[in-house]
């Protein structure tokens, strides 16, 4: 069984990974050989974006918008390392898996499905923000939109709300 763990600088779900290395020890149990990958997509272009549009000369308390979009983004990264590390610790108590941590600076939407297309993935676990379906009916899910774009006969997409 290949799985795809899909992380980014504003996704990340303890659900997710408890949800993965769950289906990762299920394959297991049937002694199946498992990969777990994790994608962690730092998306720098939207923190760019964000920076632009709250410039750089206003302050939120002490500090000007821009040094706090700076720490937002330092903790967004700590978070999704963090559980980069629980996949990790978890998955070492599962019999023939093999883990595999791919991190890299890039869209989210067209990494995530051009990896989960050439990985040839069983299951893709992927995060998104819960909202309301109206509001992503006007405005659209990344999530929702990489699920329609991956999802064929042999993959299936779960798409964990946070």
């Amino acid at each position: 069984m290949r799985i795809l763990l899909v992380i980014s600088t504003t996704r990340y779900s303890k659900e997710s990974v408890r949800k993965a290395i769950e289906e990762a020890r299920s394959a297991s149990g049937r002694h199946e050989p498992v990969h777990l990958h994790v994608l962690y997509i730092i998306e720098q272009a939207e923190l760019e974006a964000v920076r632009r549009s709250v410039g750089e000369a206003g302050f939120l308390g002490t500090e000007t918008q821009s040094q706090v979009v700076d720490e937002l983004a330092r903790q967004h990264h700590r978070i999704a390392r963090r559980r980069i590390g629980t996949a990790r610790r978890l998955s070492r108590n599962i019999d023939g898996l093999e883990l595999s941590v791919q991190e890299e600076e890039a869209d989210f939407v067209s990494r995530t499905t051009e990896v989960a297309r050439d990985g040839e993935f069983d299951v893709v676990f992927l995060t998104r923000a819960d909202r309301p379906f109206i509001s992503r009916f006007l405005f659209g899910s990344q999530a929702d939109r990489v699920a329609r774009l991956v999802r064929s006969g042999q993959t299936e997409v779960r798409i964990e709300e946070v």
